[in-house]
């Protein structure tokens, strides 16, 4: 599923860019649905802002918010790159919608948790990973999210707010792209200088061994369970409760 190209991109920089991976309708489909939730939360005064001024909003456990996200999350070339990533039995952390309201300013660099909290030097070997899914084009003006290519192989250090760093670039693509980064990647939003919303998705992995973002086991309704594919019973962590395996 995964090209030569596609690993040593991954290998090497960290991150991979799939291009024009989600059909138009698809993504068409999620944005609107994204974007009711996202409505929804804050007329009911439970939206997860954050940011200055209230300027990003998350939506969280999407698995149970409709079977659109549940198709999605099962995407065969996604997959295959946290699977690479990850190994075969990795799970889902967590899925949410991303908003980057205009004003939004630079989040800065950093690394995914639990990565973050590790002592160095941190492990070689990947253990989480994001994808971010490109429900409007990702632009330079929207708040496209930077990478610093490489910087997964900085075992040592951790990112500056404080430093510029030249090797800091932006993954602008269009829309129903995705975007892969393993977690030990440099990496954060940009600032939305337009008038409109950049509306994302972001499908974090870790690796099965791992304690994930959100206890989908728990939070996860029966009925969502019981009509999962065995695909998305592993990505909730079915299949990797302590003691079933002994």
């Amino acid at each position: 599923m995964l090209t030569i190209s596609d690993k040593s991109q991954l290998d090497l920089n960290g991150f991979l860019l799939l291009e024009n991976l989600i059909s138009p309708a698809t993504t068409t489909q999620l944005r609107k649905r994204a974007v009711e939730l996202a409505s929804a939360e804050q007329k009911a005064g439970k939206g997860h802002t954050y940011l200055p001024n209230e300027t990003a909003q998350r939506v969280w456990n999407l698995i149970d918010k409709d079977e659109i996200f549940e198709e999605a999350i099962q995407q065969p070339k996604m997959l295959a790159a946290m699977e690479y990533l990850l190994g075969a039995d990795c799970i889902l952390s967590s899925f949410t919608v991303n908003i980057l309201y205009p004003g939004a300013p630079d989040a800065g660099l950093h690394i995914d948790y639990p990565l973050s909290a590790l002592p160095t030097p941190r492990p070689k070997f990947p253990m989480v990973a994001n994808s971010v899914w490109f429900l409007d084009d990702f632009t330079t003006e929207n708040g496209a999210t930077s990478c610093v290519p490489g910087s997964h192989q900085r075992l040592d250090t951790l990112p500056e707010s404080s430093v510029k760093y030249k090797d800091k670039q932006q993954i602008c693509g269009p829309r129903g792209s995705l975007l892969i980064v393993n977690g030990a990647v440099w990496h954060g939003s940009s600032e939305n200088r337009s008038d409109k919303p950049r509306v994302a998705l972001l499908g974090f992995f870790c690796r099965s061994i791992l304690k994930p973002q959100q206890d989908h086991l728990k939070i996860v309704s029966e009925e969502v369970v019981e009509r999962a594919t065995p695909t998305l019973k592993r990505l909730l962590g079915l299949n990797s409760l302590p003691g079933l395996n002994m």
